[in-house]
């Protein structure tokens, strides 16, 4: 299979040798990336915006046996009912939702974090997504998933300036993908249903200031123009670091303290991670122990994958929601 190099034609040639269960053509263009946009699933054709430049996949069959490299993405297929179409999962944040348990466990886990190269060829598999980082040199890159015939398919919601809607992107573009369109169709109009029964009521109230303490003790690492900052804007607050022009960036605390947030979330990154040392910290450090949010105790921890995209948003809108005006839900 040929790669095409960057401002080449958008279209590939082929190898010979294509494995039996393998999707057919995938096409591979270097153009300026369009983040949130440059889809045309018709056919189904998904671009994909990986480290500057865009790749067009051709899926001229749904994958059988997919790879998922993130909590959030796992998740999203399992609600999709895909489990007997991956071969495998890796990078989980948190214990799987209880109603996708069962299915979850019939998936072979192939690392806690991320595989090595051996591994993912062992698992067979013809199609791949999760993090950005998954498809970085160090992991698996495009030229790399190119050779071994593998597609793949980078979720909108890892796009700097992801949010709401680019969960349902991502739901529609895997349901198109694996040819379960009518059952995307369905998760997106419920999410956004509940989404929207508590972003009504959240819209005519002045929004607190929230915010998200990723970690770091000397220089706190915090969520830019990312998911988060959507669905804290959903549930009436404003991240007040949601207009950097970064998904994820470390600040100084004395900006911090300048802000004065109303609100912290606490960011729990695994089920197994002793959040409490982190407000802990907030309630010692001399730096910051005199903000309004730590004096007042309006602290709370949200879990990594409520804050990536998946069927968990509502639930984690909601409970943002009621931390910040409890009175709307009395």
């Amino acid at each position: 299979m040929k790669t095409v190099q960057k401002n080449a034609p958008v279209y590939a040639v082929i190898g010979f040798f294509i494995l039996a269960n393998s999707f057919g053509q995938m096409a591979f263009a270097g153009a300026k990336p369009q983040q949130n946009t440059g889809t045309d699933a018709g056919g189904v054709s998904i671009v994909s915006s990986i480290n500057g430049a865009d790749y067009t996949v051709n899926f001229q069959n749904a994958p059988r046996r997919a790879v998922s490299l993130s909590h959030f993405s796992t998740e999203m297929m399992l609600a999709l009912g895909l489990e007997q179409k991956m071969a495998g999962v890796a990078w989980m944040d948190n214990e799987p939702l209880p109603e996708f348990k069962a299915a979850f466990d019939t998936i072979p886990v192939l690392s806690d974090r991320y595989p090595s190269r051996e591994a993912m060829l062992d698992a067979e598999p013809d199609f791949v997504t999760g993090w950005a980082s998954a498809f970085s040199d160090k992991n698996f890159p495009p030229s790399f998933l190119e050779q071994n015939n593998i597609s793949f398919y980078l979720p909108r919601v890892e796009y700097l300036g992801a949010d709401m809607n680019s969960v349902y992107e991502d739901f529609t573009l895997l349901g198109k993908i694996f040819r379960v369109e009518a059952k995307a169709a369905s998760i997106v109009k419920d999410m956004r249903a509940k989404i929207e029964a508590i972003s009504q009521k959240t819209a005519a109230l002045s929004p607190v200031t929230v915010f998200v303490y990723d970690s770091g003790e000397s220089a706190p690492y915090t969520a830019g123009d990312a998911l988060p900052s959507d669905l804290i804007r959903l549930a009436g607050g404003r991240n007040i670091y949601g207009g950097e022009a970064k998904k994820w960036l470390s600040v100084q605390w004395e900006s911090v303290v300048d802000q004065n947030p109303d609100w912290i979330i606490v960011m729990q990154y695994s089920s197994d991670e002793d959040a409490s040392k982190k407000i802990d910290f907030l309630k010692t450090n001399a730096a910051v122990k005199g903000m309004d949010a730590v004096k007042n105790n309006s602290i709370f921890v949200m879990e990594l994958a409520g804050l990536t995209g998946g069927p968990r948003n509502p639930a984690a809108v909601e409970t943002m929601a009621r931390r910040f005006h409890p009175e709307l839900f009395k």
